[in-house]
């Protein structure tokens, strides 16, 4: 009877030992978990030589009640954390090593109400309405400002909440396998950049500013500068050249006449622009001949240029280019009246099937542009209207304008009065009316043909953000900021 008595508590002993030891006999389960919302979030890889589990498995409070984790080790939890920050909190916490993936960036806007009617953007005084929003809420008629100097998407930009997955590991000997799967699991997407768009208004070269530039060392900066650095530092710079690139001594009938030489080119291009428009009043000054061989130039040096060609199917050929998945197509137009010495843009220098020459701003430029758009393009229309050394646009060319915009222009470049005309925001578009002059010696006996600027225009996401406006003034062949 006794023996039986010791036989079942040996028998209990070794249950009881059993049951405390297996713990440490089999290998135990190694766990990563997550947070919820971001559990929710990820799919996870296979083949992995630990278990991933959602936090609320841990904790028993929902459908992922999991109780196995209880007695499995922990080797890392990944948790979400937003806030305002510039740098990645990568590095070591008081006691465990942690990883950030920046998973999610969310940017924020200060934004100034623009001017109504058509006063020129950002110099008129008196009270607007500042607002911050995110850049998807910015209100209508607003413009971004620059905080200190940084734009929406730039990596100092210091208005922007980053969402992180921090990843806290407790077993260090996990380390190279839980960064593998978290460089899978989470891909991080640099923010999209601001792209900037600027535009001068008209280069007349001749008059001894092509010389300083092909002959002096440091002519470019003696004639750009301080607005060199603007110039350079977008992504497409624009401009109009007044004339002729040719050598021809035959030029036709008019008042004033301006050609170039070719050689000048690469210097407008160190200068920081992209894209010359040739369709002005000016790019017949040495006939047909010389309209083919200021194209001949351009293609010669990489100049683009649009609404110019040997024929019509060129000059209605939209320029494009790709930047940050955007497509930015340019066309030009002259829309300029008959000169006093009877020269007639429309008749004498628009391209036909068998003529070079421009592309004029009818009706058929209107279906050009609702075309690019339906191809969600960011259409830029740079025109060549108006009247010369009026400051205010007139009515035709404000509906003509403002229409480019209706049929689905983002912003239209106005050049020809040789002054600044007002600026607005026309809808969702913008619209220069008149840039003035830029490079253009001799005209400092005109009011106004001296005052000039650069607009400079920011889009984020396909829509304008930025615009700013840089005044600036000529003397005689050099141009500088006020």
């Amino acid at each position: 009877m006794q023996e039986k008595l010791y036989t079942k508590l040996f028998i209990f002993l070794c249950f009881f030992v059993l049951m405390f030891s297996l713990p440490h006999v089999l290998p135990t389960q190694k766990v990563l978990v997550i947070e919820d919302a971001l559990f929710e979030k990820i799919t996870v890889p296979k083949n992995l030589s630990f278990t991933v589990k959602p936090l609320s498995a841990l904790l028993g409070t929902s459908t992922h009640r999991d109780y196995s984790i209880r007695k499995s080790e922990v080797i890392a939890f990944i948790r979400l954390n937003t806030e305002f920050a510039l740098s990645p909190r990568t590095g070591q916490s008081p006691t465990h090593t942690q990883l950030s993936f920046v998973i999610d960036v969310n940017s924020f806007v200060v934004s100034s109400e623009t001017d109504e009617a058509y006063p020129t953007l950002n110099k008129s005084g008196g009270q607007k309405t500042i607002s911050v929003s995110t850049v998807e809420d910015v209100p209508k008629n607003h413009i971004a400002l620059a905080i200190d100097g940084t734009y929406v998407g730039e990596e100092q930009y210091p208005l922007k909440t980053q969402t992180r997955a921090i990843c806290t590991i407790y077993n260090d000997s996990f380390f190279e396998h839980i960064h593998s799967f978290c460089k899978k699991v989470f891909v991080e997407t640099p923010e999209e950049k601001t792209t900037f768009v600027a535009c001068v208004g008209d280069l007349m070269v001749a008059r001894g500013i092509q010389e300083i530039l092909i002959n002096d060392s440091n002519g470019l900066e003696y004639i750009f500068n301080d607005t060199l650095p603007i110039l350079q530092n977008n992504d497409i710079t624009l401009g109009n050249l007044e004339g002729a690139v040719t050598e021809s001594s035959t030029p036709i009938e008019k008042t004033y006449r301006f050609k170039f030489k070719k050689e000048v080119l690469p210097f407008l291009q160190k200068a920081g622009f992209t894209y010359l428009s040739l369709a002005n009043n000016h790019c017949y000054d040495y006939g047909e001949q010389g309209f083919k061989d200021t194209l001949e130039a351009f293609k010669e040096y990489n100049i683009q240029t649009s609404g110019a060609g040997f024929s019509k199917e060129e000059a209605i050929q939209f320029y494009r280019t790709t930047i940050r998945g955007n497509t930015y197509a340019i066309i030009s137009c002259g829309a300029f009246p008959t000169e006093r010495s009877g020269f007639d843009g429309k008749t004498m220098a628009t391209a036909t099937e068998t003529r070079a020459g421009i592309l004029w701003a009818d009706e058929s430029i209107f279906e050009l542009i609702k075309s690019e758009k339906s191809k969600e393009s960011i259409v830029i229309v740079c025109v060549h209207g108006g009247y010369e050394y009026v400051t205010q646009p007139s009515a035709e060319q404000r509906a003509l304008y403002r229409a480019f915009c209706d049929y689905g222009a983002d912003i239209v470049f106005g050049s020809h009065p040789h002054v600044v005309q007002a600026s607005e925001m026309y809808h969702n578009s913008l619209i220069v009316y008149s840039l003035g002059n830029f490079l253009f010696n001799g005209m400092q006996n005109l009011p106004g043909a001296t005052d000039t600027e650069i607009v400079r225009v920011g889009f984020y996401q396909g829509k304008i953000l930025y615009t700013e406006v840089y005044p600036a003034h000529i003397q005689g062949v050099s141009v500088f900021l006020k």
